[in-house]
């Protein structure tokens, strides 16, 4: 028809035009319901995507965090437009679907997210066989379902169509399901009681093999840890922001306020009590903090689900947070299992148990009471990954010991008990005393009122369950070998033992705030290639060269144990002073000072000798990873304690080899013992101890000498001084970026010539920034503390185009730093003007974030002739597309309001130069048309004057006169010549002869031309009686018959008269 061939050719002219089509036919679709077939109709016709553009708009929809404002009748039109797309095979439909699972509520009975769920329920029935090809959609739907059963009991319709949905989908889809891992086991847990999972809990439990073949039991997924996608499925996108905003910028002094409020929010009723476990698993297992996070004062995650806890007030919901908190702990395994899903239990545990003694002990007792009680099958298995669970969050440093827990004076006999039964390889034993006949029965008491069992046989249901009722002591741990890998030493966050925490002036500026993070959270740290920053990085042709990567100047040593070190024959000068120093390092309470004076003496003897510095190293090197992993040998802080007197106060290990170093690197002369030294560092960080970095803090910041620094450099054979600075800056951004960035002032000032114009130091600076970082650094550049890009175009242009590949968040701040240093200098914004429009052809689609920041630099300096012809050229070189008019168009405009006549003027002078007049034109034009309502009928005017080319104006021809009618024209009058003709006159007047008018005319200017009125002339004037006929005029004597008028018309006496 007419109407379909009109949105043919609209939506054929451009992708923007089919576009705006395409968006208004899915409103009328979701929004007026009567004409959504005809609407659809025409989709289907306008379409030339395969409806990806109109799926993308409903996935927006469907993500949206104010979901649940939208009316009751969009959300049917928007099932019934699902259906008809998947009708047509529409690509992409799954992940629609998948966003809006989350948005079904749990906890939540409202008659809103009731219709919700009737909607995806009855969406999953009709489609069944399409969502059956989809196993992430398939696991996910089970999932939810599952999770939503428990709330809808007072409903019973809707209950039992989403129990039957779910029990088919595992029946016929149990092997797509397994990918659901451990908290599919958990979900039927809780469901199990309802007669539509009764039988196939039974069935999951006793006869695995007639679900699928490839199903071998449930510790097949029990071992299985849950993919973070079904875990943030529970949680809507609303819920999840508010969630993380939290736990990633508020500090652990005020967050209390935001908890309150979400609580209230989202959790105030006794319906979504529910939601407090799914919250928990969320926290655990899909939001681990990066290292920005854990290295600030942000709230821990231990200490938030701590304040989440308090607000539980059922028993039964008690239990289900406890098992959620710990539930990894029961299938721990180090190969497919993170540490940080222990991590919050083990944090909450030790950090608890000075202050609230009571939690420590009820999750200690839970955990003894799980490993028992959970699975009567798995007690072994169960027991051992418990254990296994904490002793790798003693090896990788998220708590030291738990030897202060075992220790407390407030922790009874029976928790110590406990945790002998839990981690016998962590604790001694202790003797247990003998239990009375009434606490046995207290203890079997609180055993059945447990929390879930797994059991072949029978299947027991959460119950109330007290607190405040201690368990039965576990039985003694039996030790069976297990499928479960050892432990292996991971390269992650650690801590020091608490008498080794450094607290000198440099090492207190990473000291915490508050008392709660004085051991760091432990975390899956960035690889050394991330921790480098631009220093592993390949060198580019024309790249910098503090990208390229540092080559070891000895082979990387093997790793040994200490013991194996000192059996080196080289130490043998040493005598037992190393052995020495290890045994006080190792001690239970080592003494700081003795440690010192060790070191003191190790590095004296070591200088001034011939011993091998390899085997010293292996030594050193051992000891920082067996003893103290001097990753992270102190807690994160602010450079304010920098200042501070370090007389007193405690240091770690590798502060007095520093200080020692430092001995031998402050002197004028390299000797030889110098270097020997200062090789030492360097062969300790090729053995991955971090000492580069804490040489630079320690050499520039604390001592203010930063030669020591640049003799370190000088050891390595080879690098630059600005490659190894770059390397060094990079492993402190990564592991402490408060610092970072607190001291890039000094290490400017120290090294001014390596810093500045440097890629790399440029990418670890954006790298893990935020904005009040960002306002700090832009402060600093202002008053000329700091600069990052310099004055060089090369490097500046080399910089901007690093950072195009960067993500958006790092762009945005890099074109605020960027523009705090180079906003005004017209030649430095002319440079990057050039580079991205005529150089990479600057594209705002696919880099909005630099166009946003070259459009900054723009509309902030004033116009000139070079930077309108860059944009002339970028509109060129667009061929004129409406991406090229409207940006120039931007910049003009802002230009006119700003700097009207300094465009102007740069208009008039580019309109005639090399470009194309035509072009320079139709620029113009389309400028004035595109934004017409922005200008007025003057500015127009001016504009286009501007632009026509200035007629040049004729030269004067100058009278070419003879050299004699010059000489006589401007011969000068002598005196005798006046004498004469004064006499003439007066013989004239006295024979009363008239003048006639031609001799008047003749003579009158003759005389005022070389006469003016002087003493003679008036003397000689003044004797002559007046006549009848004559009269005088300024000295003059007239006739009657002489014209007035005429005297005043000539032009030679009227100016001689005015003169006079």
């Amino acid at each position: 028809t007419e109407l379909h061939e009109t949105l043919q050719r609209k939506a054929s002219e451009s992708m923007h035009r089919h576009g705006e089509l395409v968006n208004g036919l899915v409103y009328g679709i979701l929004t007026v319901p009567a004409e959504g077939n005809t609407y659809l109709r025409h989709l289907n016709i306008v379409s030339r995507d395969g409806f990806a553009h109109a799926i993308s708009r409903l996935k927006l929809l469907a993500t949206a965090h104010r979901f649940a404002r939208v009316r009751p009748e969009v959300r049917s039109q928007l099932f019934w437009l699902l259906s008809e797309l998947v009708k047509v095979s529409a690509h992409g439909m799954d992940q629609v679907v998948l966003a809006l699972t989350r948005q079904v509520r749990s906890g939540d009975v409202t008659q809103g997210n009731v219709k919700l769920c009737w909607f995806m329920v009855r969406f999953a029935r009709a489609n069944y066989a399409w969502l059956s090809t989809f196993p992430v959609l398939v696991a996910t739907t089970v999932y939810m379902l599952g999770r939503l059963a428990l709330d809808h009991s007072r409903i019973p319709d809707l209950r039992a169509a989403e129990c039957e949905l779910a029990t088919q989908l595992l029946r016929e889809r149990f092997h797509e399901c397994c990918m659901i891992g451990r908290d599919l086991v958990r979900m039927l847990q809780d469901v199990a009681r309802i007669p539509e999972f009764h039988d196939l809990w039974q069935d999951i439990l006793q006869r695995p093999q007639s679900l699928s073949p490839l199903f071998a039991g449930i510790e097949q997924l029990l071992r299985t840890p849950t993919p973070p996608m079904f875990l943030a499925n529970r949680i809507t996108y609303e819920m999840e922001t508010r969630l993380r905003f939290i736990l990633e910028n508020l500090p652990a002094t005020s967050y209390s306020r935001n908890l309150m409020w979400f609580v209230q929010r989202y959790l105030s009723t006794p319906e979504s009590e529910s939601l407090f476990s799914d919250l928990i698993r969320y926290i655990i297992g899909v939001f681990h903090p990066s290292n920005a996070v854990l290295a600030s004062n942000v709230v821990p995650r231990y200490v938030f689900l701590g304040g989440l806890l308090r607000f539980i007030r059922s028993p039964v919901v008690a239990a289900n947070a406890k098992l959620a908190l710990f539930y990894d702990w029961l299938f721990y395994d180090p190969k497919s299992d993170t540490i940080m899903n222990i991590e919050p239990g083990v944090l909450i545990i030790a950090q608890s148990v000075d202050k609230y003694t009571f939690m420590t002990a009820l999750f200690i007792e839970f955990l003894a009471y799980e490993s028992d009680a959970y699975s009567p099958e798995l007690v072994p298995a169960i027991r051992g990954s418990i254990g296994l669970a904490m002793q790798d969050a003693v090896e990788k440093g998220v708590i030291p010991s738990i030897m202060p827990i075992y220790e407390h004076l407030r922790i009874e006999v029976d928790i110590q008990q406990n945790l002998y039964h839990l981690f016998p390889q962590l604790v001694p034993p202790v003797s247990e005393p003998a239990l009375s006949e009434a606490s046995a029965d207290d203890a079997g008491l609180a055993k059945n009122d447990g929390a879930m069992l797994l059991d072949s046989t029978d299947m027991l249901l959460p119950a109330a369950v007290d607190s405040e009722l201690a368990p039965e002591p576990p039985k003694p741990a039996v030790e069976l070998p297990l499928p479960i890998a050892a432990p292996q030493p991971a390269r992650t966050v650690s801590a020091t033992p608490k008498t080794l925490i450094a607290l000198d002036p440099v090492s207190r500026m990473f000291q915490e705030e508050f008392s709660i993070s004085d051991i760091e959270l432990a975390s899956e740290g960035p690889t050394d290639a991330e921790n480098t920053n631009g220093i592993s990085d390949t060198t580019e042709e024309g790249g910098a060269p503090e990208d390229a990567a540092l080559v070891a100047s000895a082979e990387p040593l093997p790793e040994i144990s200490v013991e194996q070190a000192l059996e080196d024959t080289s130490l043998w000068l040493f005598g037992s002073t190393l052995q020495t120093f290890v045994d006080s390092v190792a001690a239970a309470e080592p003494d700081v000072k003795q440690i010192g004076r060790s070191v003191k003496e190790i590095v004296d003897m070591f200088a001034q000798s011939e011993a091998s510095i390899s085997a010293i190293t292996r030594v050193l090197a051992s000891i920082f990873s067996d003893s103290l992993d001097m990753e992270d040998a102190e807690t994160n802080a602010e450079l304010a304690a920098t200042g501070e007197s370090s007389d007193g106060l405690e240091h770690d290990l590798l502060h007095y080899i520093l200080t020692a170093a430092a001995d031998y690197a402050h002197t004028t002369n390299i000797t030889n013992s110098t270097q020997r030294v200062l090789q030492l560092l360097v062969q300790l960080t090729e053995a991955k101890v971090d000492v580069g970095f804490r040489w630079l803090l320690h050499s520039v910041v604390n001592a203010g000498k930063p030669v020591q620094y640049a003799r370190y450099v000088d050891q390595y054979a080879e690098g630059t001084l600005q490659a190894v600075l770059v390397r060094d800056l990079g492993v402190l951004q990564g592991q402490f970026p408060g610092l970072f960035y607190a001291v890039l002032p000094q290490i400017y000032a120290a090294f001014p010539d390596a810093f500045i114009g440097c890629r790399g130091v440029v990418k670890s600076v954006v790298a893990l920034i935020d904005q009040p970082q960002v306002y700090r650094l832009s402060t600093l550049i202002a008053r000329g503390q700091l600069q990052l890009f310099g004055h060089r175009q090369a490097a500046i242009v080399t910089i901007i185009g690093m950072a195009l590949e960067s993500d958006a968040s790092e762009q945005v701040c890099f074109w605020q730093l960027l523009n705090a240093e180079v906003s005004g200098d017209e030649v430095r914004v002319a440079g990057i003007a050039c580079y991205l429009l005529l150089e990479k052809k600057l594209d705002p689609a696919s880099n909005s974030e630099a166009a946003t920041g070259l459009l900054t630099h723009l509309k902030a300096s004033s116009p000139t002739p070079s930077l309108l012809k860059s944009l002339f050229k970028y509109v060129a070189a667009t061929d004129n597309s409406d991406v090229g008019v409207n940006f120039s168009g931007n910049v003009l405009t802002a230009w006119l309001r700003t700097s009207k006549a300094a465009l102007l003027n740069s208009l008039s002078e580019v309109a005639p130069s090399a470009l194309s007049a035509d072009m320079v034109q139709s620029v113009v034009s389309r400028w004035l048309e595109r934004y017409s309502q922005q200008l007025d009928e003057k500015d127009r005017y001016e504009i286009q004057q501007a632009l026509v080319p200035k007629p040049t104006a004729p030269a004067i021809e100058v009278p070419n006169l003879s050299s004699v009618e010059r000489s006589s024209k401007h011969r000068p009058v002598t005196r005798s010549q006046k004498a004469k003709e004064d006499n003439e006159r007066k013989r004239r007047i006295s024979n009363s002869q008239p003048i006639s008018r031609q001799q008047s005319r003749q003579e009158i200017p003759k005389r005022h031309k070389y006469n003016s009125v002087d003493s003679d002339s008036n003397e000689s004037s003044s004797d002559v009686p007046m006549t009848r006929g004559r009269r005088r005029r300024n000295g003059r004597i007239l006739t009657a018959g002489d014209d007035n008028q005429s005297y005043q018309s000539s032009p030679i006496l009227s100016s001689a008269s005015s003169s006079d």
